[in-house]
């Protein structure tokens, strides 16, 4: 017999994720869940790293977002396909933390005596643009700053134009950033760790996303009946 038409639900759940990659407590989200050290609905008061109210999820409808509440250290979530770097996006790769920002070169000075009135509209060219990867601590002071000026850059703990040989979280080749006109793409090389981008706005989780806050790593599980 026909019963009408059913509104699909959804149970949104996050599996805590162990040092050594075991599974931990799975937590239901059924409502507006804030999670840090103190204040909150998710707590781990002995985390250093997080804020006292650090991150929110939210349900809404069908779909679960996660925001960060203007924490301390920040909010990451795990990349799971290439993506367009803007500037001041900070990522993380094994264990070394990155922002990436682009400088527009400055024209060369013209002599304007003489010059005669130029009739209509010139063809405007883009400016050079510079791009830059600056290794940082947590708290953003910077440690030292590398150059984009290869078509492609590749970071590693072995291989690499960027090489940090003593990250072990790091791959051999893990990470590499694309320049084509007018854009740089930050690609992941299949590696063991992934490549964790730090939000800036809120986000729409999906099903197997991972994130990260302080020292605590989760899997996002998503099931719609």
């Amino acid at each position: 017999m026909f019963r009408g038409l059913h509104a699909p639900t959804i149970e949104a759940s996050l599996v805590e994720i162990k040092q050594d990659g075991s599974t931990g407590k799975s937590i239901r989200i059924t409502r507006e869940t804030v999670i840090g050290r103190s204040d909150c609905d998710i707590i781990y008061s002995s985390d250093m790293l997080l804020s006292p109210r650090h991150a929110a999820l939210a349900l809404r409808g069908e779909r679960l977002h996660l925001r960060d509440l203007g924490s301390q250290n920040g909010t990451f979530l795990k990349q799971r396909q290439d993506t367009d770097l803007a500037p001041g996006d900070v990522f993380l790769i094994g264990r070394e933390l990155f922002r990436f920002n682009v400088e527009a070169g400055e024209d060369n000075p013209a002599a304007t005596e003489g010059t005669r009135m130029m009739m209509g509209m010139p063809s405007l060219e883009p400016a050079p643009v510079s791009a830059k990867l600056e290794r940082i601590q947590l708290n953003g002071s910077l440690i030292e700053t590398f150059k984009l000026e290869k078509p492609e850059t590749t970071l590693g703990r072995t291989k690499g134009d960027l090489v940090f040989k003593n990250d072990p979280y790091m791959s051999g080749t893990h990470a590499r950033i694309l320049a084509q006109p007018g854009r740089f793409i930050l690609q992941d090389l299949k590696s063991r760790n992934g490549v964790y981008r730090r939000l800036r706005t809120e986000v729409e989780l999906q099903n197997g996303d991972e994130f990260f806050l302080g020292e605590q790593i989760f899997r996002v599980a998503l099931k719609i009946s």
